[in-house]
């Protein structure tokens, strides 16, 4: 099976700093690509990527209804796409660490000041699943450093392509699906209400991350909102044993179907809300401006990504007659939605996407 979907983040920044007064050195910090076969400076310097899996990323300017979010606290906005991963924070996490002293960023810099302050992020992945580097150059003041991860999440067996046509918000996309009885143990319905509001877990075969889609009938106001959301519905299904007459919404069964748009883009950003923001270190003069911020990431979903080694569930039922009909589920994910990547031993995703447009969607 080809075992080419996975998750690429990468990410470059480019920090100045320099005295308030005019005539003083400058000192810069970059944070770049690591290069785990050589030196990851000269890797910036040759180019910010070596897109090879992937190819060329598309610069996010040519997509207009998709952005990138520095932290998942950012507001959705309307028709608009939102992807978040960590690997901005990841770097960051080691220019502090660097500088060894509370860095203060001034409210007029939001991205920035979200950048420094945000910590939720920390144990989505465990060390030996993602990368940072860090280089100092005492001569030029110069430090730079890298953070980046890939992960793939194969299934076990591939799901099936949706051969009839797939609308996602009016416009014809390309699709797979999974149906229940036999699939069962690969997916795990979390919540049902109807099916136009439910959230599922796709089984990884790597039993120790999970991905989780959500299509809500009212969408959050932010990522961080979506996210609390499904993660709490998580917590609460590993523990809730529903009513006998409710048992049907959270099995998957034969009569069952998961339609899913498929889900590719490979983009990059130089992150213009963090160019040219300012910050300081706490007790010291000196004034630090970002002069470039880089991001890529890059995610494929389809028929042939992600799954879970089969199991056998024997579930016990009562004798008494449901009062609830039990009607066929019919999930089609053909309205706006949240995809989440995580570990299932972390609140914290290490990829979040709201898909509100066919952007990011493989078009039919």
């Amino acid at each position: 099976m080809n075992l080419t979907r996975f998750v690429f983040l990468f990410l470059t920044l480019l920090l100045l700093s320099c005295k308030k007064e005019t005539q003083n050195t400058l000192h810069s910090i970059e944070v770049v690509d690591l290069n785990l076969n050589g030196d990851p400076i000269a890797d910036f310097i040759e180019g910010h990527s070596r897109e090879k899996s992937f190819g060329e990323a598309v610069n996010l300017s040519f997509f207009k209804n998709t952005t990138f979010f520095t932290t998942p606290a950012g507001t959705l906005s309307k028709n608009k796409n939102a992807i978040y991963c960590p690997t901005l924070l990841m770097a960051w996490e080691q220019i502090v660490k660097t500088y060894d002293k509370p860095i203060v960023v001034a409210s007029n810099y939001p991205e920035l000041e979200k950048l420094n302050s945000y910590k939720d992020y920390k144990g989505c992945l465990t060390e030996n699943e993602y990368q940072t580097a860090v280089q100092i150059i005492v001569n030029t003041f110069e430090i730079k450093a890298a953070a980046r991860f890939t992960k793939q999440l194969p299934f076990s067996e591939r799901m099936e392509v949706y051969r009839e046509p797939f609308l996602f918000n009016n416009e014809n996309v390309e699709a797979f699906y999974t149906r229940g009885g036999h699939d069962e143990n690969r997916v795990n319905i979390l919540n049902y209400n109807s099916d136009n509001d439910f959230i599922v877990r796709l089984n990884p075969k790597d039993k120790s991350h999970e991905i989780l889609l959500w299509m809500p009938n009212q969408k959050p106001q932010s990522l961080q909102q979506g996210i609390e959301q499904v993660i709490e519905t998580v917590k609460t299904r590993s523990s809730f044993e529903p009513a006998a007459d409710k048992a049907w919404r959270y099995k998957f069964n034969e009569e069952d179907r998961l339609v899913i748009p498929k889900i590719y883009f490979n983009l990059k950003s130089n992150c213009p809300d963090l160019t040219d923001n300012r910050f300081t270190l706490k007790g010291q003069p000196e004034e630090y401006r970002v002069k470039e911020a880089y991001q890529r990431i890059s995610f494929q979903l389809d028929e042939e990504g992600a799954a879970v080694e089969s199991e056998a569930i024997v579930e016990s039922i009562t004798e008494e007659m449901p009062e609830e009909k039990i009607v066929p589920k019919k999930m089609f994910v053909n309205k706006p939605f949240m995809v989440l990547l995580k570990r299932r031993d972390s609140e914290s995703p290490y990829l979040a996407v709201w898909i509100e447009n066919t952007e990011l969607l493989i078009k039919n």
